[in-house]
Formats: C-alpha cells, structure tokens, sequence
C-alpha cells in the first residue's frame, strides 16, 4: 500500500532522530573512551600552566578574565533575553516563522540546558584544573566515575557552565529549521563555535578540562534532541502546504 505523505514525513523524522540519538551514544562512548582512560585533559592543561607562578598567568588576564569571561557571558545573556522574547511571542502565535511548537523548543532548550548542567555540576563532585594538586590546588585528579576522598572540598566544576550557555543555542537552531535549513544550520554552527570559544578560553584559564566543554555540548545536543522528538517539532503537515505545491522530498532536518 503506497505511503502517504505525512507518513512519509514521520518516517523521515523517526529515523532523523534514530540516527541523530546513535551518534549521541557513539559520541558518549568516544568521550569516555578518550577521557577516562587516558591523560589528555591534563596534557592540555600543562601548557596553561606556570609552575614558578603556581597558577594559570590567564587567569586574571585584562582580556581573559573581563572582556572573554563576564563581557561575553553578558552579550550572550542579553541575546538570550531577547531570543526568549521572540519565543514567547511565537507562543502567543504572532510569528509565523516560528510556530508554538518551535518557540518551545527554543525557550526551552535555553532554561534546561543551562539549569541541567548547573545540576550536574552540583552531583558530579569533579574540581577545576585550578584546584587540582598539580595545578597548585589541594584535590586529586580523579576519573569521571572514581569516588572523591571524604576529606577533600567538594568540586563544582563538571560539566563546563560557561560553554553551556552557547551551547543552549543548538535548540533554537532546530527550532528554526521549518522556517529556514539554511539559517538552522547556521545558527547550530554558531552555537557550537560560540560554546567552544567559551570552553576553551575558561580551559586556557585554568576554570575547565576539555572535557567539561565536550560533555556540556554533548548534554546540550542531548536535550535539544529530546525537546524536538518531545513537542514534535519537524513533523510536516501537507495540509499546512500550498494545495499547489508538489510533494515535499526533502529530509525533515538536514542541519
């Protein structure tokens, strides 16, 4: 019996998000893999790192410290404000381009990106570079799963808070897709330059392993995901389409 096109559609995004959660389990392995067994988050650190000092000299570098670290992090805040603005007028149904089901997604990838990571940092019990016994600190450097010595502060620092807040920008560029691919893709790659930039510069501060930045976009990706195939977002309707226009080919998401 020939398929119709909504079911085709729900076929499209069905193996979509099948193919898109099997990359997030490879990519999961991949980081535990690489990062737990072996020594490349602190090889990445050592470079950052000056032991006549005893600290990370960027630390509170005049470009580092206020411009990278509190000035971006209020540029991105302050855009955040606005994107919620926009979303929430795309709720109310006054923004064609972004239908209720898409503002969700975005508003809501922007409030649980960044509060998941901020749940996770409070139960990992994982500390900074800055903080551990061979950057000048007082705490071990453990695996992601080992249990941390009672007597030792407990650490805050995993996953990376400050690249959470570009990664949470991958959920408003799925929700930008149905409106424009070509801009969806766009805002998905500034979302993960924007993230890493802040990951990286926090890293070369002393404030984050790599690995931190890499599980927070991972996390990121994660929940954008489970928002989309939750509220449904992607799903074409050809009753929503010009009764003149042809059948819609095209793969549900190619961002």
């Amino acid at each position: 019996m020939a398929l119709t096109a909504n079911e085709i559609s729900r076929q499209l995004t069905r193996r979509w998000f099948l193919g898109h959660g099997l990359l997030l389990l490879i990519s999961a392995a991949a980081l535990l893999l690489c990062f737990e067994n072996t020594d490349l988050d602190r090889l990445l650190a050592r470079p950052f790192y000056d032991p006549a000092l005893g600290d990370f000299p960027l630390r509170q570098h005049w470009l580092f410290a206020p411009v990278v670290y509190y000035g971006l992090k209020f540029a991105v805040l302050v855009g955040a404000m606005l994107a919620a603005a926009a979303c929430l007028l795309g709720l109310s149904g006054r923004l064609p381009w972004l239908p209720r089901r898409n503002a969700a997604l975005a508003l809501l990838g922007m409030l649980l990106i960044p509060a998941a990571v901020a749940m996770l940092k409070l139960g990992t019990n994982r500390h900074c570079p800055w903080e551990i016994v061979e950057f000048g600190g007082f705490a071990p450097y453990l695996g992601l799963f080992a249990a941390m010595p009672a007597d030792i502060v407990r650490g805050s620092c995993f996953p990376a808070a400050h690249a959470a807040t570009g990664f949470m920008w991958l959920a408003g560029g799925l929700a930008l897709h149905t409106h424009s691919p070509r801009l969806a893709r766009r805002v998905i790659l500034g979302a993960l330059l924007l993230g890493l930039l802040m990951g990286l510069t926090r890293q070369a501060q002393g404030g984050h392993f790599l690995s931190h930045t890499l599980w927070s976009a991972w996390l990121a990706w994660a929940i954008s995901l489970g928002l989309a195939a939750a509220l449904g977002v992607g799903r074409s309707s050809v009753a929503s389409r010009p009764q003149h226009a042809g059948p819609d080919r095209r793969r549900v998401y190619q961002a």
